[in-house]
Parts: C-alpha cells; sequence; structure tokens
C-alpha cells in the first residue's frame, strides 16, 4: 500500500534522463529530474555537473534539507565544519540551516544528485540560471540579483 499523505495529489512520474531539463547555475549544468511541481512541493531532484575545483560557495537553507548523493568524481564536503571526502555511492546530508560547501576534487567532471526537501532547489537554480556563465564574473548589478535572489528563496552565503 502506498503512503499518499506527502503528495496525495501528485499522480506518479518519470523523468528519463534525455527528457529533464537542463539549466545553467552559475554557467554549470543542472539536469532536473524531478521539478517541485511534480511531486507536490516534497522535494526536487537535480543531477548536476561539476567541472575540476567547482562547487558553490559555503551557504544554507533556511527551510530546505540537501541530500547529496556522488555518482563519479570525488568531492570535498563540509557541513557545519565537519569536510569529508566523498567518493562516488557516498551520500551527504545538509539538515536547514546547516553551513555546508563542496567541491569537486577530481581532474574531470563530475555528478551528484541533488535531493531538496521540501522542493525548490529547482526554482532557485533557474532563478540563477546563467549567472557568472562563460567566466565573465560577477558584475555589481548581478551581485545584487543573486541577493534579492538568495533572500527569496532563503539562501544565505557565508564567508569562508
Amino acid at each position: 500500500m502506498v503512503d499518499r499523505k506527502l503528495a496525495p495529489e501528485v499522480p506518479p512520474k518519470v523523468t528519463p534522463i534525455e527528457q529533464a531539463e537542463h539549466i545553467h547555475p552559475f554557467g554549470g549544468l543542472a539536469k532536473v529530474l524531478m521539478r517541485t511541481e511534480d511531486t507536490g512541493g516534497v522535494l526536487s531532484a537535480l543531477l548536476v555537473t561539476h567541472g575540476p575545483s567547482e562547487g558553490p560557495p559555503p551557504h544554507s537553507h533556511a527551510d530546505q534539507t540537501e541530500y547529496f548523493f556522488v555518482v563519479d568524481g570525488r568531492y570535498e564536503m563540509t557541513i557545519d565544519g565537519v569536510t569529508t571526502i566523498m567518493e562516488p555511492g557516498s551520500m551527504g546530508f545538509a539538515p536547514p540551516n546547516a553551513v555546508h560547501t563542496f567541491r569537486n576534487i577530481a581532474d574531470y567532471d563530475g555528478h551528484m544528485f541533488d535531493f531538496s526537501l521540501p522542493g525548490g532547489q529547482d526554482r532557485y537554480f533557474r532563478d540563477i540560471s546563467d549567472m557568472g556563465k562563460g567566466g565573465k564574473g560577477f558584475t555589481p548589478e548581478m551581485m545584487e540579483r543573486l541577493a534579492v535572489t538568495n533572500r527569496a528563496h532563503g539562501v544565505t552565503f557565508h564567508k569562508k
């Protein structure tokens, strides 16, 4: 028997990888496998590509739990000051307000599943899509846009 309490009005869905929406947060590639809308807001699921040395700055989410599953690559992940090396098959968990960051320490592209509960990471990534693309850096106008977007999504960047 299926427990439909979390998303009672949402039909089942399968997203083949070749049909996933492509978005480009900070110029990278994220394939949206489950949109927030697909799950009744329960979660969003993305497959994110990180080049060598790529990863987000330290940040936290006010109301969102994030799970990370390394498909390939090798990641250095820090959650609330504890740093761990994540190999393929490793999974990380960052509860709401936990300051976390990671970077791909392999010399080739890495891939990581990003599951966010409740959903919303796909919306955030969509809103910041193409910021910083092409190595152009961040203009003052772009930084202001990012600050507004972060506030709207409950994201806080922290100093290293």
